[in-house]
């Protein structure tokens, strides 16, 4: 800003005079303060010299053991630190230094009586010496009282100056930019009112609020050019601003409808009438390859008006065409491709999703299928041989060849007894992975299913997120952790079992199964037992690493590196 003068740094020059003027008053102020920290101290030191007059013509009479010891307080006190600054104090009169001086020649007297003893020359020097003391101390008074005055009139003149300066600002501020700003204040609630011919304003100063009433009084009258263009610009920009709010809410609605789950003919069909009322089309057709049930069609089409569609899909997967015809207004490009966007998009989610469930049932029926394999198959097959070897022994007579059956028949019983215990197991299994979807939850809810067959103490902690597994990840791992479990339960005879599910100090996440019990003997399993074998299988569909050993405190540790 080109000005030949500025107000603003008029201002702060006198406002920096006030602040260097209070500077100096308080700093000569404190001086004084700071000299007259020790005036308290002064007195009262000085007044306790006539006590200790006294004490030394008492120490003569009655105590001279103690003479020396009032010698050496005496001394201190009047050779004190705080009396000795007396010389160095620049305020200090001359008669309060004479009157010290005077004081201390005359204890070399006083002092040299008290050494010798002698009590009647101490005793007539004293009244004197303490005239003396009385004189020293009221000198002390009258030069505080001095300091006290000039302090108090420095700071009141002080006062009043001050006062007087930032009057003067004050009434230079209200002259040269309270007004002015009243001015432009009510200039600007003129033109807010559109009264572009406001009250005049002073154009002609040679300071930043000159310059701020030349540019409000330019501004104006190019408001004043403007405003008459301005409501048709206004209105036109409106109906522009409406159109598009109305096509976002239309938007928003149509991805609304589209984003559900599951999607149909009707669903599609309520989204295109939507469309077709809000963008004024006079048809409208929707074309899905492969899914001809699909097809919607809307409206009526017009010979005299041209096809515009858009594909729905990538180039190289094509879902289906989108169609319509528009009157007036023609609806804007971008948003028919946003809408076929949206319909390819939920087209597509639609197809994955079927093939998901696919691909979920395949996986399921796989899982079920490997299950009975690994163990109902195997318990059938063991039963098939052992019902052979049943059938040729009971072609045999004889004692040992009975004996024999009977074996068979226990082996076939006991196989049986397996079987439906694995059934049932499997059975747990399946509803785990309809069930569980938080690990914790999971984990607590298959351990709580194995706590009524137990008098074990068992434990779940977990610090791992629910996204460690994914759905059928966490069917395997729950199911590994429930083998591991009841294997501890039958063989371990332990007291506590803890599942402990956490990320340990290398950063790996684990799983832990470990017991307190008597530990493996071998990882050998016995004839017609897969449990760690599954449980192997079931750690590689993890892509996880699982360790089975002895602990060194006693007991088994399962552990699942993931």
């Amino acid at each position: 800003m080109n000005v030949k003068q500025s107000v603003s740094t008029k201002i702060a020059h006198y406002l920096f005079m006030v602040i260097v003027f209070a500077g100096i008053i308080t700093t000569f102020a404190l001086g004084i303060i700071a000299s007259s920290r020790s005036d308290a101290e002064q007195i009262n030191i000085s007044g306790s010299l006539r006590f200790q007059t006294y004490r030394m013509w008492y120490g003569l009479k009655q105590e001279p053991e103690h003479l020396e010891q009032y010698l050496r307080e005496y001394r201190r006190s009047l050779h004190s630190h705080a009396l000795a600054q007396i010389d160095e104090q620049f305020m200090a009169p001359l008669s309060l230094k004479n009157a010290y001086h005077d004081l201390i020649s005359s204890w070399g007297k006083m002092e040299e009586f008290a050494l010798k003893g002698d009590e009647k020359a101490y005793r007539e020097a004293l009244p004197e010496y303490v005239g003396q003391v009385d004189k020293f101390v009221y000198s002390l008074q009258e030069f505080a009282e001095y300091k006290l005055n000039i302090t108090t009139a420095v700071i009141l003149i002080a006062m009043l100056l001050i006062i007087t300066m930032v009057g003067y600002v004050i009434w230079y501020t209200r002259k040269k930019v309270v007004t002015p700003l009243r001015q432009l204040t009510r200039a600007s609630v003129q033109v807010q009112m559109r009264q572009f011919k406001h009250v005049p304003l002073d154009t002609e100063r040679a300071d930043e609020l000159g310059s701020l009433a030349k540019a409000f009084t330019q501004m104006s009258s190019e408001l004043y050019k403007l405003y008459a263009h301005l409501e048709d610009k206004i209105n036109e920009k409106t109906q522009k601003l409406t159109q598009t709010n109305r096509t976002l809410s239309m938007l928003y609605h149509c991805s609304q409808s589209l984003a559900a789950s599951d999607i149909d003919r009707s669903r599609l069909q309520f989204v295109m009438q939507n469309v077709m009322a809000t963008e004024h089309l006079t048809a409208f057709e929707l074309e899905i390859f492969g899914a001809e049930n699909w097809n919607v069609s809307l409206g009526e089409s017009a010979e005299y008006l041209n096809w515009q569609e858009v594909p729905l899909g990538e180039e190289n997967h094509r879902l289906g065409v989108l169609r319509w015809q528009a009157g007036l207004p023609c609806p804007d490009p971008r948003t028919m491709e946003n809408i076929a966007q949206l319909f390819s998009r939920s087209l597509h989610f639609n197809q994955s999703q079927r093939q998901q469930q696919q691909l979920l049932l395949m996986e399921e029926r796989s899982i079920i299928a490997r299950e009975l394999h690994d163990s109902l198959a195997q318990v059938l097959s063991y039963l098939q041989i052992q019902l052979t070897l049943l059938k040729h022994t009971l072609h045999k007579e004889g004692d040992e060849h009975k004996l024999k059956s009977l074996a068979i028949i226990n082996d076939f019983e006991q196989a049986l007894r397996d079987g439906y215990i694995q059934l049932r197991e499997l059975l747990a299994t399946f509803r785990l992975t309809v069930q569980e979807a938080n690990l914790k939850l999971a984990l607590e809810q298959v351990i709580e299913g194995l706590r009524a067959q137990t008098d074990i103490q068992l434990c779940v902690q977990c610090t791992l997120p629910s996204q460690t597994f994914n759905a059928q990840q966490l069917v395997h791992a729950l199911q590994i952790v429930r083998e591991a479990t009841l294997n501890a339960i039958k063989h371990s005879k332990a007291s506590l079992i803890e599942i402990v599910a956490q990320t340990n100090a290398e950063g790996e996440r684990e799983i832990l199964i470990r017991d307190d019990g008597v530990g493996i003997p071998s990882l050998d399993e016995p004839v017609g037992h897969y449990g760690l074998r599954i449980m192997e299988e079931r750690s590689q569909q993890l892509n996880a690493q699982l360790t089975i050993k002895n602990r060194p405190t006693g007991g088994t540790e399962v552990r699942i590196l993931l």
